[in-house]
């Protein structure tokens, strides 16, 4: 999966591998690194051998590559990006770039890199809030530095991570393994999809959640005459771990059952979380009796249903000012 989803988005793996203090800084405020000294001696390189035989090239900032060419040869046989919009040049058998991030990814690619290491604070920060990282190894450090340079500087958006694995070791330095979820599974996630109770806790949150994705950017909220007319609908809703993370509503209609009001929280959107969703709901339907289930769909969420198999039915119409068209699944 996870190669064919590189293959398909034309892309190397992008890793990231760096080492931080417990409060979460990954040097000091005079970007001395001296306090990582205490974790070595330990005959122990903590995976970083490993690493550097899997990469192809780096891409790094300017103040890694500083502190790199205090070194002869840091990272030898590689081929070694700097970013940086200040320097001029770089050291002999590296280069300089400045510009779109995709592309540069995707010249790598063109060139023959199969797996990037990216390294710096601020570097690191870019990629992710460019949703590029595919893995993160994260070397806790058993000290609190007080101040400092952040791991990270703001990315911008939420990024869910899950943690494949985890470390220690004798000198105290746990060594975290996540990887960025791209998307969400039953297997790897603890996901649950329910029958929620009108009026309920979970109901409520579901609302909400609704309001916020669906009537906030239209400047609307549910009136308290629409939520009465819920009473005898069917509300489901989604948790990750006790996080809730989509909602949908069913509506029976004779021998047929109408889907509507479905929303999916922002930072869960695009991961596999609606078609879940989605899954739930029809195999409750088709537990009940009813034949097919149908949708409003808006004109930007139409790929979506048609990718989980629902067909357009008669013309385009509008709702609440927004273009719509009727999308049905036959059930049995």
């Amino acid at each position: 999966m996870e190669k064919a989803e590189r293959q398909m988005t034309k892309r190397p793996k992008i890793s990231i591998y760096i080492a931080a203090s417990i409060d979460g800084y990954i040097a000091r405020k005079d970007n001395s690194l001296d306090w990582l000294d205490r974790v070595g001696g330990f005959d122990e390189d903590y995976g970083f051998k490993q690493l550097l035989d899997s990469v192809d090239s780096l891409i790094i900032g300017r103040k890694t590559y500083e502190i790199a060419t205090t070194v002869l040869d840091p990272y030898p046989g590689k081929r070694v990006v700097v970013l940086s919009n200040t320097l001029k040049s770089v050291r002999e058998g590296m280069e300089l770039y400045r510009g779109d991030l995709a592309e540069l990814v995707a010249k790598l690619h063109v060139e023959g890199t199969r797996h990037i290491w990216v390294d710096g604070g601020v570097t690191i920060s870019q990629f992710l809030a460019s949703q590029m990282v595919d893995h993160m190894t994260i070397g806790i450090i058993p000290i609190i530095l007080g101040e400092g340079l952040p791991l990270f500087n703001v990315v911008g958006k939420e990024l869910p991570c899950r943690l494949t694995s985890s470390h220690n070791y004798p000198s105290g330095l746990v060594q975290l393994n996540y990887e960025l979820i791209k998307e969400f599974t039953p297997k790897k996630d603890k996901i649950i999809f329910k029958v929620v109770d009108f009026g309920s806790d979970d109901y409520k949150k579901s609302v909400s959640l609704r309001e916020e994705i669906l009537r906030k950017p239209l400047g609307l909220t549910f009136t308290q005459e629409e939520l009465e007319l819920e009473k005898d609908h069917i509300h489901i809703a989604g948790f990750l771990g006790q996080e809730l993370c989509a909602t949908a509503v069913l509506v029976p209609v004779g021998t047929t059952t109408k889907m509507q009001r479905v929303a999916i929280k922002s930072s869960f959107q695009n991961k596999g979380i609606g078609s879940l969703m989605m899954t739930f709901c029809e195999d409750y339907a088709r537990e009940k009796g009813y034949e097919s289930v149908y949708c409003h769909a808006r004109g930007t969420a139409i790929p979506f249903y048609l990718k989980n198999q629902y067909a357009l039915e008669g013309n385009p119409f509008e709702e609440d000012g927004i273009p719509h068209h009727k999308m049905r699944k036959i059930l049995v």
